[in-house]
């Protein structure tokens, strides 16, 4: 996710790489203890052993760091799945692969409360809405990447609305299932992993098409 209000500057260095680890470890762990809203600066830089100056350096804000956690997830997913696309040859085997991460991502956020405390935050914050639609725009960019090779560039426009919208929707499934527990939670997250099917999806295209 990117914002220009919540750019921040990416550490080059191996030494400066370690301490943004060590700020957002050190802010996953207070998130942890405290919850989000409580989150302070100050608390972050006495936990991770740096000046509250340093984490400036490279987060602007709060919010910054924030995203940065719920971003740190994304690019674990997208590199797990750029892994996978070479392998795909089928719709088939394009919708296992979706299956597979939206399961990830609810695992992922199911044994992290701290970043789930985030992402929630991150969805309910008016000011921080635009943000969790373009991680949902980014989430997008997978599911479309799984599935355009299968069809003609003309279908490509569709597709990737479509893409769009189950990236949201997998999003709001996941926030749904956490709170509900693990036998109804995980219910609700198997049926919508069932949505993910060749039939459906090539449905879905085909009646764009048809209601243009």
């Amino acid at each position: 996710m990117k914002d220009s209000k919540e750019s921040r500057r990416q550490p080059t260095q191996e030494r400066s790489k370690k301490r943004v680890d060590a700020i957002l470890q050190a802010s996953k762990q207070l998130i942890s203890e405290k919850g989000s809203a409580k989150l302070k600066i100050h608390d972050i830089a006495e936990r991770a052993g740096v000046t509250p100056a340093s984490i400036y350096q490279y987060f602007p804000s709060k919010n910054a760091i924030m995203l940065a956690l719920v971003d740190s997830v994304l690019l674990a997913t997208q590199s797990k799945l750029i892994k996978k696309i070479p392998e795909m040859t089928t719709m088939a085997e394009a919708c296992f692969v979706m299956q597979a991460l939206i399961e990830d991502h609810y695992q992922v956020y199911l044994n992290d409360p701290a970043l789930l405390d985030v992402w929630m935050i991150i969805s309910a914050d008016k000011s921080l809405q635009k943000l969790d639609l373009e991680d949902s725009r980014q989430t997008s960019e997978l599911i479309m990447s799984c599935i355009k090779q299968f069809y003609d560039e003309k279908y490509w426009g569709k597709i990737s609305e479509m893409s769009f919208l189950l990236a949201h929707m997998a999003g709001a499934a996941i926030r749904m299932a956490i709170p509900l527990g693990p036998v109804e939670g995980r219910s609700l997250i198997d049926v919508f992993k069932r949505i993910i099917n060749p039939t459906t999806l090539e449905s879905m295209i085909q009646l764009e098409l048809k209601l243009e």
